[in-house]
């Protein structure tokens, strides 16, 4: 192909991408902004709480700029948030949902997020794992999260800290390896990981507390990490500080 035609391609889909910006005004306002959205646009939601339940229509991105100032709260009833095909979420904070986000399709992101006080699992993941990357999933009344006939994953799960939800950190059923890198996982209420086959769950730069004997790796990542805040940063003497594999804390990081 010639190059310059090739840069004409990639100009003009470039120049169709939008962002849309959303304030939480009004009835299901991220709904009516993803009516129009389509594949490459972001929706960049203004700081504030949505009480709606959304389905991220594929190749969309559903932003918030500021770190957990946009919240979708569900109705207890249903999923707050349903992912399509390499859809995104990035920076928002999930609760009050049947489960905070149902993920089943290729490509799917949970990145820099809070799921958390759910009634079931913060994420359900259902024959494929989505990739997601540094976030807290957090106090949701089943697993943090439950992935049901898993035989593919999208990505590592990293910088992940998975804290006092009641039944397991993560429970996973199916035929797939599954690598958690620079994770905790803290006072769940069973099991950090359960799993139909352990010898697929892969982890390493691990915290666990506590202690899950038959997935012992590294003693001195067997100990009880220590929080400066709700946000389960870790405070400077705790076990996990910069011991990351890129360097930062084990866990998320802001």
């Amino acid at each position: 192909m010639n190059k310059l035609f090739l840069v004409l391609i990639l100009f003009t889909t470039a120049a169709f991408c939008e962002v849309i910006n959303v304030s939480p005004v009004g009835q299901n306002p991220i709904n009516k902004a993803m009516l129009v959205a389509r594949s490459g646009d972001t929706i960049a939601l203004a700081d504030g709480k949505y009480y709606e339940e959304v389905v991220v229509k594929g190749g969309v991105v559903l932003y918030s700029p500021n770190l957990f100032g946009a919240q979708i709260i569900g109705n207890g009833r249903n999923p707050v948030v349903k992912l399509g095909n390499s859809s995104k979420i990035l920076g928002i904070a999930i609760s009050g949902g049947r489960n905070g986000v149902v993920s089943s399709n290729p490509g799917a992101t949970i990145e820099n997020c809070w799921i958390h006080s759910n009634q079931g699992s913060g994420i359900l993941a259902m024959n494929r794992l989505p990739k997601i990357t540094n976030s807290i999933i957090s106090n949701n009344l089943n697993s943090g999260i439950q992935a049901t006939k898993i035989g593919s994953v999208e990505g590592e799960l990293q910088h992940l800290t998975i804290a006092e939800n009641r039944a397991n950190g993560i429970e996973i059923d199916g035929d797939q390896e599954v690598y958690f890198k620079d994770c905790i996982f803290y006072r769940n209420g069973n099991k950090a990981i359960k799993s139909s086959d352990m010898q697929l769950i892969l982890f390493s730069n691990s915290i666990f507390f506590p202690e899950q004997k038959e997935i012992a790796n590294q003693d001195d990542l067997f100990g009880k990490p220590q929080f400066a805040n709700k946000l389960f940063l870790l405070k400077d003497n705790s076990i996990g500080r910069n011991k990351a594999s890129d360097g930062r804390d084990i866990g998320f990081v802001k």
